[in-house]
């Protein structure tokens, strides 16, 4: 939206302004109570794993995931897709949301990019190794090592 902040009612009383700085309470402009206000999100880079996307960049994403925000909201947008289609393929779908082409970057075909997390009904979240990754990622030595042993367990095409 181009706004430096946002409104957030939903989240006052919460223990948000103590672990974040950043949220801040202010008097409501338009009421006689208070509104909290949090700053904008715009990532320098996003990485976007789409269910399908032309070689134009146009591609289309879970549309219970707020990826078509944060493309508009990214510096630059990088795709994974499942499949490379025609645009005419994606106009004919009815899953998903539309990213448009001018807030893509570069499009990767990339099947299986989106695990271990989900890919809507395409496959499941792999529970064991988001497990293994959030137990690596609590500190920088043991997050170096899992990084070194996931990419080897990676083989071209993206089988484990």
């Amino acid at each position: 939206m181009g706004l430096p902040f946002m409104p957030v009612r939903g989240v006052i009383g919460t223990d948000y302004t103590r672990v974040r700085p950043d949220f801040i309470t202010i008097p409501n402009p338009y009421g006689d109570d208070e509104i909290l206000v949090v700053p904008a999100v715009n990532p320098d880079v996003s990485l976007i794993h789409a269910f399908k996307a032309d070689r134009f960049g146009n591609c289309l994403v879970n549309s219970s995931i707020d990826d078509a925000l944060l493309a508009r909201a990214s510096g630059k947008v990088i795709v994974s897709a499942e499949e490379i289609v025609e645009t005419d393929d994606l106009k004919a779908s009815h899953r998903g949301n539309f990213i448009s082409r001018v807030h893509v970057d570069a499009v990767v075909h990339l099947p299986g990019g989106a695990f271990p997390t989900a890919c809507g009904s395409l496959y499941r979240t792999g529970v064991s190794m988001l497990t293994e990754y959030l137990a690596a990622a609590k500190d920088d030595t043991t997050f170096a090592g899992y990084l070194a042993d996931f990419c080897r367990r990676v083989k071209d095409g993206g089988e484990f």
